[in-house]
């Protein structure tokens, strides 16, 4: 994990005037073979930027004159990676906007009129601290803290924040916290945190905007459904977006629908996300000056979509019961993990069942064993008695 690689110019130096930080994070996974990049910054708005190449000494290459100091907003080709031939995939996702909207009848449904929204909270205009101070070199961890700077809603963010922690691993596991998400060393997670941050209605509900970029021609939102809520108690599907090509999955943004309105995450203050439909996306909708700008040369021949999660179900008492969400997805690459029964579950099931067929076959041997043997007991006694007429049998004329 490297913070501003190879930057020199001021503005990765210090805070500007307006105290933003121009944050970059480099996470590099090097395979024998390959090489998996993830570049997350908040410059522009935040994003990250997933790139496979075949090779293992494939480098990120940032012109930070061109990324910062673009003339005219224009940072294209910005970021590239060398060899520039071995580049196998890449795509991104960039976090947009945060919708809050005035929940009167408790419905937990994200109006489709935008105009019954309040003003959304556009995170291409925050003023995000400083991830160095945050990051953690041998954890694979930092965070991404900011605040709104538009005048009209800055008082809103006297207290309070929106923020991303970002968790790479080097190995295969499960994640200690709630909702225990499945990862792989191919793979990082973020936790996304509302926090703090003052309501404008008395049953304020809140919904980001995802923004999604990829080379691939097809891009799915999949719910699959399991019978095992062990690991994410009362929790049974998970959600998968996955980046395809040639019926082979490149790429993946997996949740489960569920988000914690507490910082100490458990099962008493879990509360139901809502994942609403794929929608087409202009190139004009995407932010300036972000990574996926400076990536991407050609927005044109991407497949673009958007996508809103929902935070919150009906009777939960809204965000102002509380005034903190958080909820947490990964981007990875390649197939995403999929849910399979824990050994514990597999044994208790077994049993469960193993049990009552026992019993049963156990129970039919003893009552076959037992009919049989009166069979032979009853054969004894009528051996007892003699044939009437030593079984002859007299005609009557």
């Amino acid at each position: 994990m490297h913070y501003n690689p190879g930057c020199n110019i001021t503005e990765c130096q210090s805070s500007p005037s307006n105290d933003t930080h121009n944050n970059l994070v480099h996470i590099l996974a090097r395979g024998s073979r390959d090489s998996i990049h993830y570049i997350w910054s908040t410059i522009g708005a935040p994003t990250v930027l997933m790139v496979h190449t075949t090779s293992k000494e494939s480098e990120l290459i940032v012109d930070w004159e061109k990324l910062l100091r673009a003339t005219n907003g224009d940072n294209s080709g910005a970021i590239t990676f060398e060899p520039s031939n071995e580049v196998d995939f890449s795509m991104a996702v960039m976090f947009n906007k945060i919708w809050e909207y005035e929940d009167l009848h408790d419905k937990s449904e994200l109006p489709e009129d935008d105009t019954e929204m309040f003003k959304p909270y556009d995170l291409s205009q925050m003023r995000w601290g400083d991830f160095n101070l945050t990051m953690n070199t041998t954890g694979l961890t930092g965070n991404f803290t900011g605040a709104t700077t538009q005048s009209d809603m800055e008082s809103l963010f006297q207290n309070g924040s929106i923020s991303f922690r970002i968790h790479a691993f080097k190995t295969d596991d499960r994640s200690a916290d709630l909702p225990h998400l499945q990862y792989t060393s191919n793979q990082t997670q973020f936790d996304f945190t509302i926090d703090s941050v003052e309501p404008r209605g008395n049953m304020s509900r809140y919904a980001m905007e995802l923004m999604l970029l990829t080379e691939d021609k097809h891009l799915d939102l999949k719910k699959m459904k399991s019978i095992d809520d062990e690991y994410t108690p009362g929790v049974f599907e998970l959600f998968e977006l996955t980046m395809t090509h040639s019926d082979q999955t490149d790429s993946y943004v997996q949740w489960k629908p569920v988000c914690y309105t507490k910082s100490t995450r458990s099962m008493a203050v879990a509360t139901p996300t809502k994942t609403y439909k794929l929608k087409d996306l202009d190139t004009t909708s995407i932010p300036a000056d972000t990574i996926a700008r400076a990536y991407f040369t050609n927005l044109d021949r991407l497949q673009r979509k958007a996508l809103n999660v929902s935070f919150g179900l009906t009777g939960d008492g809204s965000y102002v019961a509380s005034n903190f969400t958080s909820w947490t997805a990964s981007v990875g690459y390649g197939e995403p993990p999929s849910e399979r029964l824990s050994l514990l579950i597999i044994i208790v099931i077994s049993t469960g069942l193993g049990i009552p067929v026992v019993i049963i076959m156990f129970g039919g041997l003893f009552i076959c064993c037992r009919q049989k043997d009166g069979d032979k007991g009853k054969k004894e006694i009528m051996d007892e008695y003699p044939t009437v007429n030593g079984g002859e049998t007299d005609a009557i004329n």
